[in-house]
């Protein structure tokens, strides 16, 4: 994922122009919508990610991200909602992204990361809602340590689908502070930078 948003950072970085139809056409498209979902979310090498990098394709992509998440195999990779689900955020679709968003929420008793905290505070930042915001940011700055970790240093060890990891604890909590500190800017540039804000 930490792939997926430097990604999407460069292209919002270097967007000076609207991109022709041309210039987004996925000339592999069934080969990109063929791939098994975790080499699709990761990027082939030569088909989304390449294209990503192009100003003004994000819409493209996220309509790619939506048909792939259309086939049987994208069942049970709420990953696929959230990529896309940020493509359009960036691009100003708010309510589309929110509704996107809403998709990838965890059983209750299976986040011990706070997920669901974070989905919410973006939730409130693309319904412009601070008083929401600032509690998700509350309650994911409250989320207690899973079991059997210890915190050093601000940060913790844990296991999870890419082996052994050291996590910044609470996760995402300087994403969701950003959030706020950009409040009522555009999702885009909050998610970079933003003057300093009085929120």
């Amino acid at each position: 994922m930490r792939r997926f948003l430097s990604l999407i950072s460069l292209a919002l970085a270097t967007a000076t122009a609207s991109a022709s139809a041309d210039e987004c056409r996925f000339d592999n498209r069934a080969e990109l919508l063929a791939m098994s979902p975790e080499a699709f979310d990761h990027g082939p090498g030569e088909g989304w990610d390449a294209l990503v990098r192009r100003a003004g394709c994000q819409l493209e992509l996220a309509d790619l991200f939506a048909a792939y998440r259309r086939q049987a195999k994208a069942s049970g990779h709420p990953q696929l909602a959230w990529h896309e689900a940020q493509l359009r955020a960036y691009e100003g679709q708010r309510d589309p992204a929110s509704a996107l968003m809403r998709l990838t929420y965890k059983p209750a008793g299976a986040d011990p990361e706070g997920w669901n905290l974070y989905v919410d505070a973006t939730i409130a930042f693309l319904d412009d809602d601070l008083p929401a915001l600032r509690r998700a940011r509350a309650r994911l700055a409250a989320l207690p340590l899973p079991p059997g970790t210890t915190l050093k240093e601000g940060m913790v060890e844990m296991r999870n689908a890419q082996g052994l990891q050291h996590v910044a604890w609470p996760p995402r909590l300087k994403t969701v502070d950003d959030l706020i500190r950009c409040m009522y800017q555009p999702y885009a540039l909050a998610s970079e930078s933003c003057p300093q804000s009085q929120y």
